[in-house]
């Protein structure tokens, strides 16, 4: 082969390989210093052992793929080995998502799936507020969030109108979390609207208009509405969401299902179309109120009640205290009347309500945490979880059992061996081995002779031979 050929052959071959792995792009404590000004990056901060980081890297590489033509960059920090980078960013957990411009930062709390991600960095990149011209932009842009949210100002092209100004104050605060247009009176053809500047929403296939709280516009008002609205009536979260949704409303009712279930005619089923018709049809009796939300993963309501509940499960949160209530009926027994029964009990406060924020509950969390984490290490890594616990305890073991069991040598048992061996003759006349002596001093022979007296006048009783 000639070697323009080998060249081209390894060029295909490397761009085949940065086409799988560009994803992986690593960077280092270099970035806080490289990075320009009018950069925009989306980094994500992982650990190595995080069970979440590894479910979220090929999901990550589809997003780098999708976002390598548009303006927005993709990489990727180990937090552990450049410490000081997250330590900049104020990273508190693993994996952590960044939308990084200039000295805007935002964080992705949304769902971690290719869409998900896509969706927080095109909200991102900005304006806060985009501009609808026509009627065909104004028809596209609900095409588009057909499924979706979003929010409309109605009134003249003033940048200067009070609430206007409002409305752009908060979108810029919620860029991340909406979409936020501006157009005239005229876009909007069929629609009809009660006053003139206003806002709109548009979602669940329906609009609302705002009301200011007793007729008086504020920056209180407007920001407590447009985060009320923000998401559709029944929208299905993934785990890490829900802490998008802790300040919208003072409920949050959750239900979590079965991913495995297709029966039409299972509980799962019956309790998500009882819950989305509730959540639909009765929004002017529980909409101030309560948030419905569904979910196909049972991991979030058992981090909630520190316990194993089964598939369909149902409860309501309050967000300010952390209580969660159970309902009093069996899934297999819900009816639209025991469910909106079940709400109107909890806003009564006529049922018990479990969890808080106690100090024994503090450590039930951390001890429950604990508890998780180990599982989930274990789940995701088993030679991790040996190498990090199974070691250490097999040698603590080894060391506890060498200082409790082994056997001692005591300091007196040869004297008392050697003592037991010779004995001296006692007063009855029994035969015994004289005692061991120091060498006596020179010219003494350290013996006496036959018959010589004792000092008391008696002679001493000849010494007897000991038998070999």
């Amino acid at each position: 082969m000639a070697p323009s050929s080998k060249l081209v052959v390894l060029a295909v071959v490397l761009a085949g390989f940065l086409e799988t792995c560009g994803a992986q792009v690593e960077l280092d404590y270099r970035f806080l210093e490289t990075r320009g000004e009018n950069d925009m990056w989306l980094v994500e901060f992982y650990a190595p052992w995080c069970g979440h980081c590894k479910k979220l890297e090929p999901v990550y590489r589809e997003v780098y793929k999708e976002l390598r033509d548009s303006p927005v960059r993709v990489g990727k920090i180990d937090a552990t080995r450049f410490s000081d980078v997250a330590q900049h960013f104020d990273i508190r957990g693993f994996p952590t998502i960044l939308f990084i411009k200039g000295d805007q930062t935002f964080t992705h709390k949304g769902d971690r799936s290719k869409e998900g991600i896509v969706e927080f960095a095109s909200r991102a990149q900005g304006p806060a507020v985009r501009r609808l011209r026509s009627v065909g932009k104004f028809t596209e842009a609900r095409a588009r969030h057909n499924k979706s949210v979003f929010f409309l100002y109605i009134g003249d092209q003033d940048e200067h109108d009070d609430l206007f100004q409002k409305y752009k104050s908060v979108a810029e605060t919620m860029m991340v979390l909406g979409y936020f247009y501006a157009g005239e009176k005229r876009i909007l053809e069929d629609i009809k609207i009660k006053k003139e500047p206003t806002i709109l929403v548009f979602k669940d296939q329906k609009y609302f208009e705002f009301e200011p709280e007793e007729g008086v516009v504020t920056m209180e008002s407007v920001q407590r509405w447009m985060n009320g609205e923000r998401y559709v009536a029944f929208p299905q979260i993934m785990g890490g969401s829900i802490n998008e949704m802790v300040d919208v409303k003072r409920y949050l009712v959750m239900l979590a299902l079965d991913p495995d279930v297709k029966d039409s005619t299972d509980a799962n089923v019956r309790m998500k179309e009882v819950a989305e018709n509730v959540a639909l049809n009765q929004r002017e009796k529980y909409h101030g109120e309560f948030q419905f939300l569904w979910m196909m993963e049972m991991e979030t309501m058992n981090s909630i009640t520190m316990s194993f509940l089964v598939a369909p499960a149902l409860l309501v949160l309050e967000v300010e205290t952390h209580l969660f209530f159970l309902p009093p009926f069996h899934p297999q027994n819900v009816t639209t009347e025991a469910f909106t029964s079940f709400l109107d009990l909890v806003r009564n406060g006529s049922l018990p309500a479990y969890g808080g924020t106690g100090y024994l509950m503090r450590m039930k969390r951390l001890a429950y945490d604990i508890i998780s984490t180990l599982v989930g290490i274990w789940q995701t890594s088993r030679w991790l979880f040996l190498l990090m616990f199974g070691i250490p305890m097999v040698i603590i073991g080894i060391i506890c059992y060498s200082l409790c069991c082994m056997e001692t040598l005591d300091d007196g048992e040869g004297l008392e061996d050697s003592d037991s061996e010779t004995e001296v003759l006692d007063h009855s006349g029994d035969p015994a081995l004289k005692p061991l002596q120091d060498c006596p001093p020179e010219g003494d022979t350290g013996k006496k002779e036959e018959g010589e007296e004792e000092e008391d006048g008696e002679p001493k009783p000849k010494e007897e031979k000991k038998n070999d």
